[in-house]
């Protein structure tokens, strides 16, 4: 019976330890998998596409030509979200009032696909659009939903993106200088309300600082103001004036990108061009966004309107809203 019990104390023996070994076994798996489960689950949120952040811009619209119809088109097809505009919305002398005929021939109807669609447009004047009522703008504004233009200049936040729409031909025509104090002091009343929340930062005007193309710089006056309030403190300064699609690349942290071939493209540098991008092609700029390594990042691209492909992309990393050294 000793004998018997002996054997049977050492079979359960056995047993426990061959349970025991298997039980530290799935312990050791589950300690070492769990990080990877937690890095893989962490990379997902990481790298994610903001889907309902794509905004387009386009300028120098205002003429009915067959660019003008292709690069609505294009932006009918598109994903864009929103649209801002970079000025010129009606060539020759924008409109004399909110009932003007030339603001439905050259907008309302060219653009009726993307209106249909319910996308919004965001406004910024150009010279153009300066030449006869320039508020006239604002009073369609109040009558459509889809056309965003509350003032000269304004601010608009989509969670943490902030943009910045602003008037540069006060700036950039000499006998217009009597808002310039005003919007001036708006700016950077924005500037310090929307700093905390901001993560990435986007200004719209009419006129670029600098070009590669023909138009090469602008107005002494209209670049004190751009270099003194804006490169240095936003992250992307987008233009239209030049009727191009150009990367003109970075000055002071701000990256310039004029989008300006909205009807009548030309202009754009014939020299072979290192580390920027200037063509004429009839499109838009394309900006999207992107969560990765707790960075914002701007994703940009040149959509051309008769291929509808990428012909020119890069991307930015967010910054906010700068205070300049």
């Amino acid at each position: 019976m000793k004998l018997q019990k002996t054997n049977m104390t050492g079979g359960d023996s056995f047993t426990e330890t061959v349970y025991r070994v298997f039980f530290i076994l799935i312990f050791i798996a589950l300690v070492f998998t769990t990080p990877k489960l937690s890095s893989l689950q962490s990379s997902d949120i990481e790298n994610k596409e903001r889907q309902e952040e794509v905004f387009c811009f386009v300028g120098d619209t205002g003429e009915v030509t067959d660019v003008q119809r292709s690069v609505a088109r294009a932006l009918e097809s598109s994903d864009c979200k929103s649209v801002w505009l970079t000025g010129d919305i009606i060539y020759p002398s924008g409109i004399s009032s909110s009932k003007d005929p030339e603001f439905k021939e050259k907008f309302l109807n060219p653009f009726k696909g993307v209106l249909l669609k319910e996308v919004p447009f965001y406004f910024t004047l150009g010279n153009h659009d300066h030449k006869k009522s320039p508020s006239a703008y604002m009073d369609i504004a109040k009558s459509n939903s889809l056309i965003n233009f509350p003032n000269f200049y304004y601010a608009e936040s989509f969670h943490d993106i902030c943009f910045i729409a602003l008037d540069t031909t006060i700036f950039d025509k000499l006998y217009m200088y009597k808002g310039r104090k005003s919007q001036i002091s708006w700016l950077e009343s924005e500037k310090n309300s929307l700093r905390e929340k901001c993560r990435f930062s986007v200004v719209v005007g009419h006129h670029p600082l600098f070009s590669s193309g023909k138009r090469k710089k602008g107005s002494p006056q209209l670049s004190l103001f751009l270099k003194n309030h804006i490169f240095g403190s936003f992250d992307i300064y987008v233009a239209g004036h030049n009727h191009v699609l150009a990367d003109e690349g970075e000055l002071e942290g701000t990256l310039q990108l004029i989008s300006g071939t909205g009807s009548l493209p030309g202009g754009s540098s014939k020299e072979d061009l290192k580390g920027k991008f200037n063509k004429e092609n009839p499109g838009f700029l394309k900006l999207s966004f992107t969560e990765k390594e707790n960075n914002l990042i701007g994703n940009y691209e040149f959509i051309d309107a008769n291929s509808l492909e990428s012909i020119w992309q890069n991307s930015k990393v967010g910054s906010g809203i700068r205070t300049p050294n």
